[in-house]
């Protein structure tokens, strides 16, 4: 036998013996937040393997392995970090010309950064699987064990079980992993929560989730910061300066979903177009979740959340707004999309296919109707959209079709924008449509549509309430809206159209001329005004809907009597009226008092009320439960 041979025998040898992988040895355990976090060591001889992750109530041994759960099988390498990735395993850039940010790292901490700010990364070769705990109260003992070329090498020791590990149900916390001293509006933390994985897709979007929290916008105990959604080329870890949770989309890493989630059987967006499946939330959650650990790290219960966002971010924000209405309070949506399932035909080429690839590789193609699985939270203020679980992708993401289905649901203040020459997010098929409905909703709301292209900033509403509105205080809707040339730079825009723009009410942050609002089982009262400034929009009559009711107890049938007074409590008469919008019709339509009966949805309708800069009072009594 030759020298050559010798040689050739004996890696063909060591190949043999090494294709099944060592178990994996220093399994350890600690529990944290609501999650036990399983480190362990891989074999780093071997290639391709996998280790499954087994839990029980008691001491797992190979004899008893049977008896304990596989509760996740695990692909080696599983500290990568692979939100910090690009697809083809590259590093994550800002861009070609700026080098990689240190809050950019390549492998996951399950241990919180020290007073250096630098991130406390696990070792290389190290397994990782972060367990969420659903049971109220549990000890549970862990053993990992390797898979490879096929088979499962079922031998249990010390080296590769641990335990117990005492663990309970409660909020999911996150670990910070970098100190970001210096930024465009001062420091941020950086954080990784990770979410449940038996609720993930993990192939197609990884279960560790990067934000960043914004110290200079977070006060213990304080106001809640308004989170910013920036437009496409942004993701969690490469946020805006203004963004107070770092929060952009996914484009670089995974695909532009638009804040709302992926399919949940395939790991591309081109083999999914043609699966049927259902499509998960998982990019509202996870951003949400992010917003709730916040909540809790500065002990902010103020009822109150604002959200913005600027293109797709924008229509992120429209998305947030339909799925959580008893949590989000207001939005501002500068030139986003209104309709999901309509965006073809109109605008460059380049768009057409941007859009159609993200969207139909996520959703579906529209014929196939793909149904919206939505993650619970285990919040009522969050969960209230699992009623629409099973419902088409494409009706879920329709906001104008959403909010009609919905309209007996208060949703927060809409204060949102489109401009007409906008060929990215095309005004004919996501502007005008929705302009149609939202003038007539009986929602509260600001719509605004103006001349000029797909730009930050490009579309407006002058609306003072955003910071205004509260979960837990009513709110007026509004219907029946005229058109309005909006006044700014000094002049008439004559291409504008706005509708309730600056209408402002009163609530526990916000007299309107000394008049508050009040509500009993009984009855409402809203002061009303129109803030803008003499000389601007003009005063105008639109018909009133008491929305987020908290006492008044209204139900079909029910009957009504209503006043309009003038903002000192005496009835309004038409000679208190000067020039308004639509002129003599409109003021020949106003009734200062009458009789009102709840529909069908349980809402009531105050008909030709005066949106005025003098300002006026809508009161509500209830007159009789006999239903008609």
């Amino acid at each position: 036998m030759t020298r050559r041979t010798i040689a050739i025998w004996a890696a063909v040898m060591l190949a043999a013996a090494r294709l099944h992988a060592e178990q994996p040895t220093d399994v350890k355990a600690f529990f944290r937040d609501g999650q036990t976090f399983i480190t362990w060591r891989e074999d780093a001889a071997a290639q391709g393997e996998s280790y499954r992750v087994y839990r029980s109530d008691r001491p797992i041994t190979a004899a008893g392995l049977a008896r304990a759960r596989m509760i996740l099988e695990v692909r080696e390498g599983s500290c990568k970090f692979r939100e910090m990735f690009q697809k083809d395993g590259r590093s994550l850039l800002v861009n070609r010309k700026k080098q990689t940010p240190p809050w950019v790292i390549p492998r996951l901490c399950v241990q919180p950064a020290g007073d250096d700010g630098r991130p406390s990364m696990l070792p290389e070769g190290t397994g990782l699987l972060v367990w969420t705990v659903k049971e109220k109260e549990r000890r549970s003992y862990y053993a990992v064990t390797t898979v490879s070329g096929g088979r499962e090498d079922k031998a249990v020791t010390a080296a590769n079980s641990c335990g117990p590990v005492a663990e309970k149900k409660e909020p999911v916390g996150a670990v910070r992993y970098h100190v970001q001293q210096t930024g465009k509006r001062g420091p941020r933390d950086w954080y990784i929560m990770y979410m449940d994985p038996e609720l993930w897709n993990v192939d197609y979007i990884g279960y560790a989730f990067p934000f960043g929290l914004m110290r200079t916008y977070f006060k213990e105990g304080g106001k809640m910061p308004t989170a910013h959604l920036d437009g496409i080329g942004t993701m969690n870890a490469f946020a805006a300066g203004y963004a107070a949770y770092g929060s952009g989309d996914f484009s670089r890493n995974a695909l532009p979903t638009w804040y709302y989630g992926y399919g949940t059987k395939v790991k591309d967006r081109a083999s999914g177009i043609n699966v049927k499946q259902p499509v998960a939330n998982y990019v509202q959650y996870r951003f949400m979740q992010s917003v709730l650990f916040a909540r809790r790290k500065y002990r902010i219960t103020r009822p109150q959340f604002h959200i913005q966002g600027n293109s797709m971010g924008a229509s992120g924000v429209i998305g947030l707004a339909m799925a959580y209405p008893k949590f989000i309070t207001s939005i501002w949506s500068n030139q986003g999309m209104t309709d999901y399932g309509n965006t073809y035909g109109s605008g460059n080429r380049s768009k057409i296919v941007l859009w159609k690839s993200s969207i139909w590789g996520n959703y579906g193609d529209p014929k196939l109707g793909n149904p919206a699985k939505l993650l619970p939270f285990g919040d009522e203020r969050l969960d209230w959209y699992l009623k629409h679980d099973g419902m088409n992708v494409y009706d879920f993401r329709n906001a104008a079709k959403f909010l009609a289905a919905n309209v007996g649901t208060s949703f927060p203040l809409l204060l949102i924008g489109h401009t007409h020459g906008d060929g990215s997010i095309p005004a004919r098929n996501q502007a005008y449509p929705f302009e149609k409905y939202i003038r007539d909703s009986r929602h509260t709301f600001a719509y605004s549509i103006k001349d000029g292209g797909h730009g930050w900033g490009s579309a407006f509403n002058g609306s003072r309430m955003r910071d205004h509105v509260w979960w837990d205080e009513s709110r007026p809707g509004f219907s029946n809206v005229p058109c309005i040339k909006t006044f700014q730079y000094g002049k008439f825009l004559q291409t504008s159209r706005t509708y309730c723009a600056k209408v402002g009410w009163a609530s526990r942050s916000r007299k309107i001329k000394g008049a508050s609002q009040s509500e009993t089982g009984t009855s409402w009262r809203m002061p009303l005004v129109n803030d803008a400034k003499p000389g601007e929009d003009p005063d105008y009559f639109v018909d009133i809907t008491p929305r987020n009711l908290q006492k008044l107890e209204v139900s079909k049938g029910y009957t009504f009597a209503f006043r309009v007074l003038d903002i000192g409590g005496a009835p309004l008469r038409i000679a208190d009226f000067g020039e308004y919008e639509g002129g003599a019709d409109a003021k020949a339509r106003f009734k200062a008092a009458g009789e009102i009966t709840a529909d069908e949805h349980g809402l009531l309708l105050v008909p030709c009320v005066p949106i005025r800069k003098a300002g006026c009072i809508v009161e509500v009594r209830l007159k009789s439960r006999a239903r008609r």
